[in-house]
């Protein structure tokens, strides 16, 4: 019984020095693994530091990324002269004249204090329209579809402008069709208008039964645009 009891006490000791044993050894390799980690972690911090560092003298050492005041910038290149002469060519009243030169100038006061002004541009471009200046139109509305290029009405306006006044017909399509495209509410006005220049200006009757099937499609209890279609398909 003696011998059993030394025995017993015996095979602890070797357990509780091999749990020892097996402790170190895990200790050891979960150590072993932090460390290999570590270096890993500081050889690709390194590694990152030089593609970084090699990007930014690529880019004259600016960052890549493009910031709000450079997109401000790229904006402002594209800016039409606010200082372009009122140069009045249309036959206007007296009063119309005055009123024209005396609300370009309030305009183009406001633009010079903030360009980012829809309604400004918008109504540069209806007062220069109205003087004879229709490039100054132009400019005007491009501009306008560049700071609000969502908003359908500066492209509606450029159509109108290639359709009469500056006569490209392909350019007055282009901008009329973006109008629709813009018009998420789908109005029958821009429809109407796309109509209206490829029947009278354009001289393709087959476009503009196409543009107002396209309408009603989006417009289908629209009685106005029914009638058109139907007028058109009675000539």
């Amino acid at each position: 019984m003696e011998n059993n009891l030394k025995i017993s006490i015996v095979t602890k000791r070797i357990g509780f020095l091999i749990g020892i044993a097996i402790f170190l050894f895990a200790v050891g390799l979960s150590g072993w693994f932090i460390y290999r980690d570590y270096v890993k972690h500081q050889v690709s911090n390194k590694v990152f530091n030089k593609v970084s560092n090699n990007e930014e003298q690529a880019n004259g050492g600016q960052s890549s990324v493009i910031s709000d005041s450079n997109i401000v910038e790229e904006i402002k290149k594209q800016m039409p002269d606010l200082d372009r002469k009122i140069v009045v060519t249309e036959n206007l009243s007296t009063e119309v004249r005055l009123r024209a030169i005396n609300d370009i100038g309030t305009i183009v006061a406001k633009l010079k204090e903030d360009y980012d002004r829809r309604e400004e541009w918008l109504n540069l471009g209806i007062w220069r329209k109205t003087i004879g200046d229709y490039e100054g139109a132009a400019e005007a509305w491009k501009f306008a579809t560049i700071i609000r290029p969502n908003d359908p009405v500066a492209f509606h306006n450029l159509g109108d402008l290639y359709s009469q006044y500056l006569p490209d017909f392909p350019k007055a399509e282009k901008y009329y069709l973006t109008a629709i495209e813009k018009d998420t509410s789908h109005q029958p006005f821009f429809y109407v208008k796309l109509y209206e220049f490829y029947l009278y200006y354009y001289k393709k009757p087959d476009l503009a039964e196409k543009i107002l099937l396209d309408a009603l499609k989006t417009n289908p209890d629209n009685e106005y645009l029914q009638k058109i279609l139907d007028d058109l398909r009675q000539q």
